[in-house]
């Protein structure tokens, strides 16, 4: 019942002091009827969460709910991502089947979930349900938005962000260290000689990439820097890249994230007959191993998934014996892999 979980929400986040509205007022904000409202404070009232006093408006009695505590001891590890498993990058598959493995030798099962409702602006309706058909859970966060783990934060629940943590999050988590990879990226390909560089990036709201932009201009120290912004698609790198190809000077040493992107601007520079490395020398911020079946062989940055998924276990431990999560956020620096191209 969506009245139910509002109303839980609302009693979670503190709203309401001592006694609720009285009935009127809970009608108009979550416009609903009487008899709705009243089912939806049953419901509650039966989980110890509200006490009826005659005379008096019902008094909150309970804190939140235990599905949105983060007190009870985890019995199992929930891996949620809004992107299906053919979505994720190979080398993200590895860690997580390679964290399957840890924790299953624990005797702790994974359990991948699904939902790309989650991902939205405003998830909280979503996350409620899934915290709900999931209890007992500790959770991982995947490719998470800044409203995911600012909702999981605020409900005191077990959960660790794999990936980039977005600023105010009090949660643990484990990431590349982005900033420290393209800072080095910059000045590799100034060391080479480039005169000016290029940085190819979707637009997304992912905090890695605009890590990854603020190390490349910190490593850059004073060289141009010239940015192409995409909307993810093979087609829009390519017209972005080839914008800014056209500038003048072009960029003659550039640095491409997401390894799909990296082969995509490969293939489009050799295709329209830029010599790479000789007239422009590319680098992939991001590994997987299909690219050791591309040539020329891409230079990027490479991190073993057992070393990852070693780091996500270790605060998914903490979670799993009942501790309460620290905020600590590992950063793994991912090591140069010299290939043909940069």
């Amino acid at each position: 019942m969506h009245t139910c979980a509002a109303l839980r929400e609302c009693l979670a986040a503190d709203e309401w002091q001592g006694a609720l509205p009285g009935e009127v007022d809970l009608c108009r904000r979550f416009q609903v009827s009487r008899a709705t409202l009243r089912a939806a404070l049953a419901i509650l009232q039966g989980e110890g969460l509200l006490r009826v006093t005659q005379g008096r408006r019902r008094e909150i009695v309970g804190g939140a709910p235990q599905a949105m505590q983060g007190s009870a001891r985890p019995e199992r590890v929930v891996l949620l991502s809004p992107v299906p498993h053919a979505g994720l990058t190979t080398s993200k598959l590895l860690w997580i089947d390679e964290l399957r493995g840890q924790l299953g030798a624990q005797g702790v099962p994974l359990e991948f979930v699904l939902s790309a409702a989650a991902g939205r602006a405003r998830p909280g309706r979503v996350l409620r349900d899934l915290v709900s058909q999931h209890r007992g859970a500790a959770w991982v966060l995947l490719r998470a938005t800044a409203q995911m783990q600012q909702w999981f934060a605020g409900q005191g629940l077990p959960a660790v962000v794999a990936g980039s943590r977005c600023d105010g999050v009090a949660l643990p988590g484990v990431d590349i260290d982005y900033q420290a990879a393209c800072r080095h990226a910059a000045g590799r390909l100034i060391a080479r000689g480039c005169t000016c560089l290029g940085l190819v990036v979707p637009r997304s709201l992912l905090a890695g990439d605009r890590e990854s932009e603020i190390g490349f201009q910190a490593g850059a120290a004073g060289c141009p820097v010239r940015v192409a912004r995409h909307d993810g698609s093979p087609d829009g790198l390519c017209r972005a890249l080839e914008l800014m190809m056209k500038e003048n000077p072009a960029p003659q040493g550039l640095l491409v994230c997401h390894s799909t992107h990296a082969v995509t601007a490969l293939g489009h520079l050799i295709y329209h007959g830029w010599k790479v490395p000789q007239q422009v020398k590319l680098i992939a911020r991001d590994d997987d191993p299909f690219l050791e079946h591309v040539a020329p062989l891409l230079s990027r940055y490479a991190l073993e998934a057992e070393t990852y998924a070693r780091h996500v276990a270790r605060h998914l431990r903490r979670c799993l014996e009942g501790a309460a999560p620290a905020g600590r956020m590992d950063l793994l620096l991912p090591q140069f892999r010299q290939g043909k191209t940069g």
